[in-house]
């Protein structure tokens, strides 16, 4: 006899189809009424709250008083919650996401009771490949999903690029597949369940089987427990057990274990959408969604945890400094807050409006606190390093550190806000040599703190006002004076959270007495202001990984450069003033761009040429790539689920140049392209070709190069005038290949070109469009064409109509006006309800980063392209003692093959965390130096639960070693 496994529970969408709040008020009365169900029918055994701890918070904030209930069902096995804190998309996020829900899943269940140890994910739209040694690395030997497989069965090994292996427990038949059983009729109940059970029966290799009472936001049924008895009395080849996930687990395993089922393997992602859809156009719907989370996660991963976990174990702020000391539960909180918009219905872009526009400040108080965070950190271990005494010559002004994020050591651009000492009109930046460095740079604006005029008896007590140098985050910089009959003026200036010049303010405090002293000065002007300030860009080279490196401000004799005057500059002199004269002059001294459009740096070549789209010249080897930055229109009936070209389709692929702005400074040389495309305003009225009626798309593209830097960085805007369509960028590559390599979760995934094979029985047909995190790349096995981007991952590598290589089509915008449709060729039914969404047509103006990278494929391509992710950031300090030199690094990694994704405090504030994955298939042996030495080592699972001792070296470095594609963490301690 085989034994059905009833698991009742509900799968909760915090936000979908309705506002988050609305959904909160169905959950309030769904747990109450659980609740009351748990309290009154000792047969209704369990009920499972969709695996994710949030729902917990979301009700109790409404309904505190039924905690300790909770509490008590949850510790007795009634209630199951966990192991997520909420439900995401898979691929949308960043795997250190992934990592940081497990463990706020964990942090949230400790409150109430033991976690549920199932890898549950229901309703993600497909699985990344390293997810089974995610789950490992919280304890978690199984997973158990829906969509993205195929004709599987329902048990079978998933492993990992890295042999990481977990039970899948496979709903084949989707997370409702017992939904629609009717507990108010019992016999209709053991018929649809008996249905249910025939239908996994054949695919399954165990004698026990999975029925999922429950769906979207389905309430419990009172009469579960009575469905039940009636079952088991009227099924012959069946018992029913009103169970949970972990005993059917159990169960399954157990007979695994005995070897009675042979199960097979499935290794790396899940993408199939034969059995059930997999709505890949997610991943370019509403794009702004996308760009905003990469630019938060990539703060917090990149920059605020690693530098603020650096500056809290270096930086010894003084008593009355603005610093936060251990910020890691501010980070959590910003974590808690982006977390909120990881769930598949939010991140993916697939709501109604208004759940989307909530999702803006969520985002906003995560970029705040984490720039915050980062700020701080970075000027605290800026004022940590030793920029004194690096040179005797008194033209030394001050310093600017550079940071870099990244594990390898780099040449990039960097920019800071320099603050000009009164006096110096003009400087140039230094290296640690007195290398002058090239710069660009622009002025910046002075800003006024104080303008007061007071007696000379009230002069005291502004002078009290001061400490140390100090007047509140002012600190004093420079004090003049100068006479003016009976008056006095003082011209202070003063900067904010630097270290004051105490011999400027000791010395003006003795001129301030005498001046006191003088009987015939009445009054004291007194202003203080900031410095004169400029932006400074430069270019940053050899910054060690993750590490900093130190430049100087030295000021120079300024040269005004000479200006020629032509004889009608000297006609239009006398009428200067006049509106038309001044336009007449700006064009006269600004140089006009004429064809060839070029610009270049050591490394490349970029033309801008006649159809409008971008030439790259590689210097090392010569080959050109041609027809690069083509923006390409195509037409969507589609909905915020899928993309869908109309039956009767017209593409606009050929823009019109409009304007072209050259400009070349020192460090940097830029292109920018004024472009209109002309395409058809929206879909006909019956959704089956574009419209008649035209508008135009302004696109507006600058291209940079940087000297030193390999890569055409590119900075697009559109202003999209259109709706139902989809605006993409191409680059075209002088080769063939059959794959490409696509940054993912802890691996580099290597993907087919093309869609497999599929007919009229798939539930919805398969696309070409796939997912990428930082870049996307092609090889012929000697050259590559690599495009990175900033939070656009959706991206296709297509075959080219002319048939003389492949091309990379990145997705910039993809507009639609509806929720769910059930009309169009792509997908079968509907994915969700029939509702307008007017915001996804993505109206009005957005902008787009991305670049370009030629050269030789593999690990260099990949790093300019994490380098492009992730950019350098530039302090600017004073000259000062410090306990750091004046560059190194805080973690040396000495094997490239390992790439750091997480320096953070340790959960439980017992040390420091670095984790980093292999990302060759070959096992390696690494080792991690950080700047000090530390008492201790220790390699821990992503948890952070201890898994061995590590031998400390003599100078603090730890070895240890990966397989291939696995990811290690390590905790260093004291």
């Amino acid at each position: 006899m085989k034994t059905i496994h009833l698991v009742s529970h509900t799968h909760w969408d915090r936000e979908w189809y309705r506002t988050f709040q609305q959904f909160r008020l169905r959950l309030v009365h769904l747990v109450d009424g659980l609740l009351d169900i748990l309290a009154a029918d000792r047969g209704y055994k369990h009920f499972m709250l969709d695996g994710q701890t949030i729902v917990l918070d979301d009700y109790l904030l409404m309904r505190p008083e039924a905690e300790s209930t909770l509490t008590r069902l949850i510790r007795s096995g009634r209630a199951l919650i966990g192991p997520w804190h909420i439900l995401p998309d898979m691929f949308l996020v960043s795997p250190e996401a992934h990592i940081r829900n497990l463990l706020a899943g964990d942090r949230n269940a400790r409150r109430f009771g033991p976690k549920m140890p199932i890898g549950y994910m229901p309703d993600s739209f497909g699985h990344i490949g390293q997810m089974p040694q995610i789950l490992r690395g919280f304890g978690i030997d199984n997973a158990c999903l829906w969509r993205g497989l195929d004709d599987q069965p329902t048990e079978f090994w998933w492993q990992s690029p890295d042999g990481t292996r977990v039970l899948m427990l496979y709903l084949r038949d989707s997370y409702s597949n017992g939904a629609s059983l009717n507990a108010g009729d019992p016999a209709q109940f053991t018929e649809q369940i008996k249905q249910a059970a025939d239908s996994l029966a054949p695919h399954s290799a165990a004698q026990d089987l999975l029925v999922m009472f429950g769906t979207d936001h389905m309430e419990p049924p009172r009469g579960t427990s009575k469905a039940i008895e009636a079952a088991n009395k009227g099924l012959a080849d069946y018992r029913v057990v009103h169970s949970t996930l972990p005993a059917y687990l159990k169960a399954v395993q157990s007979q695994i274990a005995k070897g009675k089922s042979e199960i097979p393997v499935v290794v790396g992602e899940l993408r199939s959408s034969k059995r059930s859809h997999l709505l890949p156009g997610v991943l370019s719907t509403r794009m702004w969604i996308k760009q905003r989370n990469h630019a938060c996660e990539n703060l917090l991963e990149k920059y605020a945890e690693p530098f603020s976990t650096f500056a809290n174990i270096i930086y010894q702020p003084a008593p009355n400094s603005s610093f936060i000391l251990h910020p890691s539960s501010l980070l959590r909180q910003a974590w808690m807050l982006l977390l909120q918009n990881h769930p598949h219905d939010s991140i993916c872009g697939c709501s109604i409006d208004q759940v989307h526009e909530e999702m803006r400040p969520r985002f906003d108080q995560v970029e705040q606190i984490g720039e915050e965070i980062t700020r701080q950190s970075l000027e605290a271990l800026a004022g940590s390093v030793k920029t004194s005494d690096q040179f005797s010559v008194i033209s030394y002004q001050s310093a600017i550190v550079a940071f870099n994020p990244l594990s390898a050591t780099r040449t990039d651009i960097a920019s800071a806000e320099i603050s000009l000492p009164v006096g110096v009109a003009d400087f140039e930046i230094v290296d640690e040599a007195g290398n002058v460095v090239p710069r660009q740079s622009a002025s910046g604006k002075t800003a006024e703190h104080l303008n007061v005029r007071v007696k000379r008896e009230e002069l005291g007590g502004m002078l009290g006002m001061v400490h140390e140098g100090r007047a509140g985050n002012l600190a004093i910089q420079d004090v003049r004076f100068q006479r003016d009959g009976a008056a006095l003026r003082v011209e202070v200036v003063v900067a904010e959270n630097a270290n004051p010049r105490l011999d400027a303010w000791n010395e003006s405090l003795r001129k301030f007495q005498e001046f006191q002293e003088d009987a015939s000065i009445e009054e004291f002007h007194i202003r203080a202001r900031s410095p004169d300030s400029a932006s400074v860009t430069f270019a940053a080279r050899d910054v060690p990984a993750l590490g900093w490196k130190t430049f100087y401000v030295r000021a120079k004799e300024s040269q005004p450069e000479e200006i020629r005057v032509t004889p009608l500059m000297k006609i239009l002199a006398p009428l200067a003033r006049l509106p038309f004269a001044q336009s007449l002059l700006a064009n006269l001294t600004q140089p006009k761009a004429r064809p060839p459009y070029v610009i270049e740096n050591e490394f490349l070549s970029v033309e801008l040429t006649r159809d409008a789209a971008l030439a790259v010249t590689d210097k090392t080897t010569g080959r050109v790539y041609r027809g690069l930055n083509r923006f390409v229109d195509s037409g969507d009936c589609g909905d915020e689920y899928n993309f869908s070209p109309p039956p009767s389709d017209l593409i606009a692929d050929s823009a019109t140049l409009r304007g072209v702005t050259l400009a070349r400074g020192p460090v940097q040389q830029t292109m920018t392209a004024a472009l209109a495309l002309t395409v058809p305003a929206s879909l006909s009225a019956d959704r089956k070709s574009r419209s008649k009626e035209t508008v135009e798309l302004l696109v507006t593209t600058t291209v940079t190069l940087t000297t030193g830097v390999p890569r055409a960085d590119i900075h697009t805007r559109v202003d999209n005038r259109a709706k139902d369509h989809r605006l993409r960028v191409c680059f075209p590559a002088p080769f063939h290949t059959d794959a490409a390599s696509h940054d993912g979760h802890f691996e580099i995934v290597k993907r087919p070109i093309g869609i497999p094979e599929f007919d009229d029985s798939w539930a919805e047909q398969p696309r070409p469009e796939t997912h990428q995190r930082s870049f996307t790349s092609v090889s012929d096995g000697r050259d590559a064409l690599t495009l990175a981007n900033r939070g656009l991952p959706e991206v296709e590598v297509l075959e080219r109509k002319s048939g003389d290589g492949i091309e990379i089509a990145l997705t910039l915008l993809r507009c639609v006006g509806w929720l769910s449709r059930d009309d169009f060729s792509t997908r079968k039914n509907h994915a969700g309800p029939f509702l307008e969404t007017p915001n996804a047509q993505m109206l009005g103006e957005w902008e787009f980063d991305y670049s370009v990278i030629v050269g030789e494929s593999g690990n260099w391509s990949y790093q300019q392209a994490w380098n492009f992710d992730s950019p350098l950031r530039a302090v600017s300090t004073g000259l000062h003692a410090g306990t750091l030199p004046a560059s190194g690094s805080f973690v040396r990694v000495d094997n490239a093959a390992f790439l750091l994704s997480a320096v953070k405090e340790a959960e439980d504030g017992s040390g420091w965390i670095v984790r980093g994955c292999n990302l060759g298939g070959e096992e390696i042996q690494v080792t991690l130096a950080p700047w000090r030495k530390f008492a201790k080592a220790e390699r821990v699972n992503m948890a952070e639960e201890t898994v061995a001792r590590l031998k400390v070296g003599r100078g603090g470095e730890v070895a240890v070693r990966a397989r291939g594609h696995e990811a290690v963490t390590v905790k260093f301690v004291g």
